[in-house]
């Protein structure tokens, strides 16, 4: 805890999907409480789909009992912060610390919907210089770890992968400093994280590949993920994420089981299953 996080990625790819399961398997391996700010997506929504990656089934499949105790385990995670309304990160920041006792980590999604805060001055570089290092002693005052999302920009978004690899034409990972506003993120940010899926791709649309670009506290574990060796999630069913372990099994993360049924379902199968993002 009391880190600044920062979470890159294109537009479509299912960041703020991703990020609530990582931050479901957190509440559940170590009850760690979250204060969520998504302006893109409903409290309903966000809810429905933390409750369906927890029971890893559809809510159409849930009995009634299913749903109140699913419901509440995740109210007792996971606190949402209304979108009625525009904030600027001073507002949110306010909400924060307003709500102290009631979570561990935070999560602004995406930083580029909160408006200016009143009575700033100067260009955008010099505001998010100020905001992202505001966002850094917030964290360090109150022991709280905050995460943001961000986009890449645009000019990101037209590199594809060279003519002779084997992506040719899709779109590469963006880098660190292709996020909006430039480097400066990387440089304040404890870790950096980058997130990529190809959603185009016959095959590999169902693939999230984690980046970590930048892990400042090391000597606890973490480390920055070679290049172009992300760590790979494979969606299933649109309820849970899979991951090979050490052993080269495929396993459903949050339970650490090998997924033996899948040799059962084919490709066409997780298709037609309907993705969230």
């Amino acid at each position: 805890l009391g880190t600044f996080n920062v979470i890159l990625g294109h537009a479509n790819v299912g960041k703020t999907y991703w990020v609530l399961w990582y931050f479901l398997a957190l509440a559940i391996k170590h009850n760690i409480r979250f204060l969520i700010f998504s302006s893109e997506n409903t409290v309903g929504g966000l809810k429905r789909n933390l409750m369906q990656l927890l029971a890893q089934k559809k809510l159409e499949e849930f009995t009634e009992h299913d749903y109140w105790k699913f419901k509440t385990q995740i109210e007792g995670w996971f606190k949402f912060i209304d979108t009625d309304h525009l904030y600027s990160y001073k507002d949110l920041l306010k909400t924060f610390e307003d709500n102290l006792n009631d979570f561990d980590c935070c999560l602004i999604d995406p930083y580029n919907s909160l408006v200016r805060a009143t009575g700033m001055s100067g260009n955008q570089h010099e505001i998010d210089y100020q905001v992202a290092s505001e966002f850094r002693i917030f964290c360090r005052l109150n022991n709280k770890t905050l995460y943001v999302n961000a986009h890449a920009s645009t000019e990101a978004l037209r590199k594809t992968y060279h003519k002779d690899h084997d992506l040719s034409g899709y779109p590469i990972p963006p880098n660190a400093s292709d996020i909006e506003g430039g480097g400066k993120w990387v440089n304040r940010a404890d870790d950096f994280i980058v997130i990529h899926r190809l959603t185009q791709h016959p095959q590999n649309w169902m693939n999230t590949e984690i980046h970590v670009k930048k892990v400042k506290e090391s000597e606890t574990g973490g480390t920055p993920t070679f290049m172009d060796e992300p760590v790979k999630f494979r969606l299933w069913g649109g309820c849970k994420f899979l991951c090979n372990n050490e052993q080269g099994e495929e396993v459903d993360v949050l339970s650490g089981n090998p997924q033996e049924e899948l040799s059962n379902k084919t490709l066409e199968d997780a298709r037609d299953d309907q993705v969230p993002f």
